[in-house]
């Protein structure tokens, strides 16, 4: 009977045995769930409206630096010029003809000063003579180039993609140099405009993010960059802004509306917070489980706690980061180090 319960004896004892290291095992192969909670720093939203206009960057009065008859004016009010494009030209005639005479006389020097430079070369003439030569083709070359640009200068172009905003001549007109043809508006940098009273300056100064809406179909939610806030006040007491809209077509136009909203993230003053349930002590100092997300394994962080909300939150005043994320059941069950599977991600 003895042996026997001897025997039993050692039988349960091998079988707890097999069974604790089982369970260490299963507990080292298999990482225990928990739950998380990404904690942030409570922000507040603001939220603005305004109306305002959409006006060009740039407009530049097109003129010719020379003088005649308008021959062609290629454009009228309201058309759409690319960079590059024919606008105007005047009469070049008259400018053909001093380009040829111009010509004439630069060739004329400039053999002249050729063949000298070979005679100084062979020690046959002074050099005061051949300065004065030199100078001469100089003067000949000045003036066939600005008769050449002159030519040039009988054809207007645009110096930008844009829209003729106003024509002041007609075909055929006495053109003086530096008269105004026409106006060209610049649509590739095109800014909405609007106006805030002076408690919002610091909102739109630091906004993130400017949105404009337009009548024109599929043009609404298009951004805007912020350019610049006029710092003084007109007489309303407003404040102008100007912002960069941050699309181009040519839908869109000078004198449009816009309805505009900013929209401004403010940090709060308010702490981070975690549920209760997931703060336990350790030698008497609060602390939280936090998890490495590159091994993922838990982690004893040491906090300091503020004030118990109604809502079964407490404040963390410091010891954990902005969208840390930290265990919020079972704390009691961890130990330091050990692998965790985040349930909730």
């Amino acid at each position: 009977m003895r042996r026997i319960f001897i025997g039993l004896s050692l039988l349960v004892g091998s079988l707890l045995i097999l069974s604790s290291c089982s369970e260490e095992k299963q507990t080292e192969a298999s990482p225990r769930s928990v739950k998380v909670q990404h904690v942030a720093s409570a922000s507040k939203v603001e939220s603005y409206s305004f109306s305002g206009q959409i006006h060009e960057k740039n407009e530049i009065n097109l003129a010719f630096k020379v003088g005649g008859q308008l021959k062609k004016l290629l454009v009228n009010e309201g058309d759409y010029v690319a960079k590059g494009q024919l606008i105007a030209e005047v009469d070049s005639r008259d400018y053909l003809v001093r380009l040829d005479a111009a010509k004439a006389q630069y060739m004329q020097a400039k053999s002249e000063y050729e063949r000298y430079q070979q005679l100084y070369d062979r020690k046959k003439l002074p050099v005061n003579t051949l300065d004065k030569l030199k100078a001469a083709y100089l003067a000949t070359k000045s003036n066939y180039d600005a008769a050449q640009n002159a030519v040039n200068d009988t054809q207007l172009k645009a110096p930008f993609s844009g829209y003729v905003f106003q024509r002041t001549v007609a075909n055929y007109d006495n053109i003086a140099p530096g008269q105004t043809i026409v106006t060209v508006i610049d649509v590739s940098s095109l800014e909405v405009r609007f106006n805030i009273s002076g408690n919002l300056l610091r909102a739109v100064q630091h906004a993130d993010s400017i949105r404009c809406d337009f009548s024109v179909e599929g043009f609404n939610n298009v951004p805007a960059k912020l350019l610049a806030i006029n710092q003084k006040a007109n007489t309303t007491d407003q404040y102008e802004v100007r912002a960069q809209l941050q699309a181009q077509s040519l839908h869109l136009k000078p004198g449009m509306t816009a309805k505009i909203r900013v929209t401004d993230h403010l940090e709060s003053a308010q702490p981070m917070t975690v549920p209760v349930g997931a703060v336990f002590y350790k030698a008497n100092q609060p602390r939280v489980w936090t998890v490495d997300q590159s091994n993922m394994k838990v982690k004893s962080t040491p906090v300091k706690l503020g004030n118990l909300r109604e809502n079964g939150q407490i404040e963390v005043l410091n010891g954990i980061s902005d969208k840390e994320p930290v265990v919020i059941a079972g704390v009691n069950s961890l130990v330091e180090n050990q692998e965790v599977k985040i349930l909730n991600l």
